[in-house]
């Protein structure tokens, strides 16, 4: 079968892969399928394992803290009420979204649409309902939510007793079997699963961003036949938004790590926490491997984004050829680690709810958390919006962008497993 890589656009013909083994693309080194230890009933068991222990983790009680003779019990959407009574709807609606709607709604559509390919029913529902669960995926922020709440248990159990609720061990395995869906789904053998027409590869030949179909030049502009979604050659005006989205991140980078976070209001006193302030402390209290992961999450990896984008948008304006496969390769590190900078919001969402006593003392959200929160959507989507293929083309009008391919890896029976034909144009 054919295949496109979404990455560098180009077309491969591609084999089932053999059991233990890796497809990459010839050119850029993208992961086309893996299916060493990954299996549509893996993934099956997984995502109706973790749609269950969502709707478990939802209704009942997560953490229960006691100080000073009193009992204080949280939801996970507790922290989200309180943002909502302190006036940031803004917190509110992205919190909610990342840590309870789009995760009940991704897992149940995943499990869902493999159990019918599991039972071999057949329908055109299914390809858009897998795009779909896949769309969601870096959105459904389960697991990113589970090292959050670590963070502010641990910032909690260190002052007060706290106990964690089954509610709360519910959540724990929810987000553990978010990541093992994700570790054990197969995209590309779902997709052929779902249905793959025989295909050659005319001239001009046209791939689908969402299901990898390649499919003739005349099929641009309508729908693709297997996942529904637009067919077109490049995502439109992908330059424009990824440059005014950047442009909007930078304009609130200042303000997400000048402005605090939270703030803790005891006796009178006020102690508020920006982002490098709150890092401070959690070295001071010992708590460095806490640090690390804030450090990384919250500062390496949003500087990095901007850093990598704007290197990204730069080279297509100059119509640079060097270092394609390296900018490649980073487009989809960022792109994947993008999701974990949300570690820092989720951590205060859950501390604040566990601190609300009235006049003696209580811990608010600040302008800093929305800033930030915003840095993440806008830096997302304009990961999202940009077209990696861009960088390619640039280069190929410029006569760079044709260097030696490497020989794709060749599975145990040895047939390769990706093998060159053209690239998209």
């Amino acid at each position: 079968m054919l295949i496109a890589c979404r990455d560098c656009a180009a077309i491969q013909r591609m084999c089932e892969p053999a059991r233990g083994t890796v497809v990459e693309c010839h050119r850029c080194g993208r992961v086309l399928e893996n299916a060493n230890g990954r299996n549509l009933d893996y993934a099956l068991g997984c995502a109706i394992t973790t749609s269950v222990l969502l709707l478990a983790a939802n209704s009942a009680r997560v953490m229960t803290m006691h100080v000073a003779g009193i009992e204080r019990s949280t939801h996970l959407a507790s922290g989200l009420l309180t943002a909502w009574r302190q006036g940031w709807p803004l917190i509110t609606i992205l919190l909610g979204l990342f840590a309870v709607v789009l995760p009940l709604i991704r897992f149940p559509l995943l499990s869902i649409t493999l159990a019918a390919l599991r039972l071999g029913a057949r329908g055109r529902w299914l390809g858009p309902a897998f795009r779909l669960s896949e769309a969601l995926d870096p959105w459904a922020m389960s697991d990113v939510l589970l090292i959050g709440a670590g963070i502010g248990y641990g910032r909690i159990v260190s002052q007060v007793s706290v106990r964690i609720d089954w509610g709360g061990w519910c959540f724990v395995a929810a987000a553990v079997f978010t990541m093992l869906t994700r570790a054990t789904l197969e995209r590309g053998a779902v997709w052929r699963r779902i249905g793959a027409p025989a295909q050659d590869a005319p001239a001009g030949a046209i791939a689908c961003t969402s299901c990898d179909l390649v499919l003739p030049a005349h099929a641009e502009g309508g729908r693709c036949p297997r996942c529904s979604a637009l067919l077109l050659r490049r995502k439109p005006a992908a330059l424009m938004r990824a440059w005014a989205l950047l442009m909007a991140t930078l304009i609130v980078t200042p303000i997400a790590y000048a402005y605090p976070m939270s703030g803790f209001w005891r006796a009178g006193h006020e102690m508020t926490n920006t982002v490098i302030s709150g890092i401070l402390r959690l070295f001071q209290a010992g708590f460095w491997y806490f640090g690390v992961m804030i450090t990384l999450v919250s500062v390496v990896f949003p500087l990095t984004k901007l850093i990598g984008l704007t290197w990204f948008l730069t080279s297509i304006r100059r119509g640079s050829g060097r270092w394609l496969r390296r900018k490649t390769r980073l487009y989809r590190f960022i792109d994947e680690v993008g999701r974990w900078s949300t570690l820092d919001p989720f951590t205060v969402m859950i501390f604040t709810p566990m601190a609300q006593f009235g006049q003696l003392a209580h811990f608010d959200f600040l302008v800093g958390t929305e800033a930030f929160l915003a840095t993440v959507v806008f830096s997302m989507l304009a990961l999202h919006l940009f077209d990696p293929r861009l960088m390619w083309d640039a280069a190929r009008k410029e006569g760079q962008g044709l260097y030696p391919w490497t020989p794709p890896k060749l599975a145990p029976d040895g047939d390769p497993g990706a093998e060159p034909l053209e690239s998209i144009t």
